[in-house]
């Protein structure tokens, strides 16, 4: 992929970077870019990195990729827009999904940045707490519209454990049934997990096709979604294709920011009822964030017939959650060669009120005061209103 915007933008300093593979930059050179050109956008986990991009994702999901697009996209026959989303990514594509975006990115980056006042000491238990009231508040009355979104398919990314990790836990209940104690199993149960995942960076440190014997890929879709691109198989990772609905988009968003060891897993999420089935059943897990294997969702983007345009916070793309430690480890440049990639310009982030955009680590860093961290977030979400400035900026440039 090559850098297609310089440091500038109408001799200003732009707050974007928009990269671009070789594929899409032929095109655009060729005809510039329209919004039915664009056939899937992906939402990487990264926790609050995310909230960098909430400009950008109002503008595009109410001007740009909104209803009047969305209907001239129906009326032409193009197919639905695809929304791909991994933890936090899979919250803010719910939020596009659903009947107003703009209100929904709105509840979620409300949600976000003042419902986590959590204090030191915060266990897993309740941060899962926190996180379940956060998706009903951002699903709220959103279901079936986030479910069957007009003009768009909502994918979901889930990872369910396997053995060992799976067989790891019965091993620690089988364990600890003999004295019945309930917090010598669930210490047993952790210290078992924790066992599991070592293995697993471990054997991903090796290869990343190793990891298909800890985790399967499960894809929560949008009844009747147009996914055969990703049945396919792209690498070892064994990946399953479930549908969406009302019943099982809280609990598959759930497990999609599910973070081990930081939330509980999601221990089984509902099936979706078929036209004539009114009997309810479930997916047995356990279920975990969907970053672990896809962490930036680097896909066979190349298969798709249009272009990918993918708001990032970051100008790589790393392909799994543990592959952040292994610097070579990207994403397949054949891969992502129809992919416009839009992210913040280093410029812009030095510009903002803590020299850096939101992460998980602020927490920490202001010591769990919330009267610090969270002016300097809510700066950064109106800060990103540049982004969505510049971006349009970049597209009349192209469209010229």
């Amino acid at each position: 992929m090559s850098n297609n915007v310089g440091n500038k933008v109408n001799n200003k300093v732009s707050s974007i970077q928009v990269i671009l593979g070789e594929r899409a930059k032929a095109h655009i050179a060729n005809t510039g870019l329209r919004p039915e050109d664009i056939c899937a956008i992906p939402a990487a986990a990264g926790g609050p990195k995310g909230l960098i991009l909430q400009g950008l994702d109002h503008y595009l999901f109410s001007d740009w990729l909104g209803k009047a697009h969305l209907h001239e996209r129906t009326a032409k026959g193009v197919k639905p827009l695809q929304l791909i989303g991994a933890s936090i990514g899979a919250w803010r594509m719910a939020a596009a999904a659903s009947s107003d975006p703009v209100a929904s990115f709105k509840r979620l980056a409300q949600q976000y940045v003042e419902a986590q006042d959590y204090r030191k000491g915060v266990d897993r238990h309740e941060i899962s707490r926190v996180c379940g009231a956060m998706v009903e508040a951002v699903v709220a009355e959103e279901a079936q519209h986030m479910v069957k979104p007009a003009g768009k398919e909502l994918l979901v990314w889930v990872n369910r454990g396997l053995t060992p990790l799976h067989y790891a836990r019965n091993v620690a209940q089988q364990n600890t049934q003999q004295n019945a104690q309930q917090n010598a199993q669930q210490s047993a149960l952790v210290h078992a997990r924790m066992r599991g995942f070592a293995s697993a960076v471990v054997a991903n440190s090796v290869n990343r096709n190793r990891l298909s014997s800890y985790f399967e890929r499960w894809v929560f879709q949008s009844p009747g979604a147009h996914t055969d691109w990703l049945k396919q198989p792209f690498d070892r990772i064994p990946t399953r294709i479930e549908n969406l609905d009302s019943l099982n988009i809280h609990d598959a968003l759930l497990a999609s920011g599910s973070i081990p060891f930081v939330l509980n897993p999601v221990h089984r999420i509902t099936q979706a009822l078929s036209d004539n089935s009114t009997e309810v059943k479930h997916h047995e897990g356990p279920f975990w964030d969907g970053g672990l294997t896809d962490y930036h969702l680097a896909l066979p983007y190349h298969r798709l017939d249009g272009l990918v345009l993918y708001p990032h916070f970051a100008p790589t793309v790393t392909p799994g959650w543990l592959d952040k430690f292994l610097k070579v480890r990207k994403a397949k440049p054949e891969w992502m060669s129809n992919v416009i990639l839009v992210c913040p310009s280093p410029e812009f982030v030095a510009s903002l009120p803590a020299k850096k955009i939101p992460d998980r680590s602020d927490f920490k860093r202001y010591k769990f005061d919330h009267s610090v961290r969270i002016p300097l977030w809510q700066s950064a979400i109106r800060e990103s209103q540049r982004m969505a400035d510049d971006f349009q900026q970049w597209l009349n440039n192209v469209n010229r």
